[in-house]
C-alpha cells in the first residue's frame, strides 16, 4: 500500500480538529497541521496532469471543504506547502495503513521538516460523522466529480499562495462549473439551458434567486471566461487585448461554485 503525506502549509488558519475516514487522516491541532490518504492501486497521478494532487486525497479533501460550508462563501481548503516547483509531500510504501498514533507522528515529522511557524487553527461544528456522510457520497468513479472537485481544491491553492493568480483561480473555477452542468446534462438528458434552470430552481429553493442567474452565467462563460482564455470575438470581430478581472469574479464566484458541487454531491441539485 502507498500513502501520500501532505504538512498543509500555514499561510493561512486551519480548521481544527483530528478526523480519521477509511485510509484517510486529518490533523491540525497542537503544533501540526497535515493530511494522511492512501494512494489507491490505479491511481498514477504523477503520470497525469494532475501532479499536485492525488485522485485519491480528491474525496476526502472535498468532503473537509464542504463540511464547513453552509452558503455561497469561502471557506480554507487544505492548503499543502508550496516549495519551488511543486507541492511538498512525501509518498511511502507501507504494509497497512498507519495507527491514529502513527499517523499523528508522522505529521509531526514531516511538518518538522518543512516548517519552522507556528500554526493558526479555527474552531468549528464540524463532526466526524459529517465528514464521513460526505467522503462516502462523492463519486470517486465519476470523472466529473473528480475533476470539479481537482479543480476548486487548485482554485483553494491559488488563492491561498497568491492573489497574482485571479485568472487562474477563475479559470479553475468555471471549469469545475462547466463539469456540473456537463453532469446535468449526461444524466438528465438535457441541454445546457435546461441545466442552468435547475440550478436556478435550486437557489430559488433555498432562497438565494436575488440575481438573475442566467444573465451571470451567461457573464460567467462570455464575457470573462472568453475575455480570459479567448480574447477576441469572431462573430463580432472584436479584439479584447486588455482582459479585467474584478475582485468579485474570484471571491463571490468560487464560493457559489462550490456551494454549488456541493449540493450536487449530497442529491440536492438533480
Amino acid at each position: 500500500m502507498r500513502i501520500k503525506i501532505t504538512p498543509l502549509s500555514n499561510k493561512h488558519e486551519h480548521m481544527e480538529g483530528i478526523f480519521k475516514v477509511k485510509n484517510n487522516y486529518y490533523l491540525a491541532k497542537f503544533h501540526s497541521a497535515g493530511i494522511i490518504t492512501e494512494i489507491k492501486k490505479n491511481d498514477e497521478w504523477l503520470e497525469q496532469e494532475m501532479a499536485w494532487v492525488s485522485r485519491s486525497e480528491i474525496p476526502f479533501v472535498t468532503a473537509l471543504r464542504h463540511a464547513q460550508l453552509e452558503g455561497e462563501h469561502l471557506v480554507h481548503g487544505a492548503t499543502p506547502f508550496l516549495k519551488k516547483y511543486s507541492s511538498f509531500y512525501v509518498v511511502e510504501e507501507v504494509s497497512r495503513f498507519p495507527s491514529l498514533e502513527e499517523c499523528r507522528q508522522l505529521v509531526y515529522k514531516y511538518c518538522d521538516m518543512v516548517n519552522d511557524i507556528e500554526y493558526k487553527f479555527f474552531s468549528t461544528k464540524v463532526k466526524q460523522s459529517e465528514i464521513e456522510k460526505l467522503y462516502l457520497l462523492f463519486d470517486y468513479k465519476n470523472d466529473l466529480f473528480v475533476r470539479a472537485g481537482s479543480c476548486l481544491h487548485k482554485a483553494y491553492f491559488l488563492l491561498n499562495t497568491s492573489h497574482a493568480f485571479a485568472e487562474e483561480i477563475y479559470v479553475n473555477l468555471y471549469i469545475a462549473f462547466d463539469c456540473i452542468i456537463e453532469y446535468l446534462k449526461l444524466k438528465n438528458g438535457i441541454e445546457r439551458n435546461h441545466a442552468i434552470e435547475l440550478i436556478e430552481k435550486l437557489l430559488a429553493k433555498n432562497k438565494m434567486g436575488g440575481v438573475d442567474f442566467k444573465a451571470h452565467e451567461e457573464e460567467m462563460r462570455d464575457y470573462i471566461r472568453n475575455n480570459i482564455i479567448h480574447p477576441f470575438r469572431s462573430y463580432t470581430n472584436e479584439q479584447i487585448a486588455q482582459p479585467f478581472m474584478m475582485a468579485d469574479f474570484v471571491f463571490e464566484d468560487l464560493g457559489f461554485v462550490d456551494w454549488t458541487l456541493k449540493q450536487l454531491i449530497i442529491g440536492e441539485l438533480k
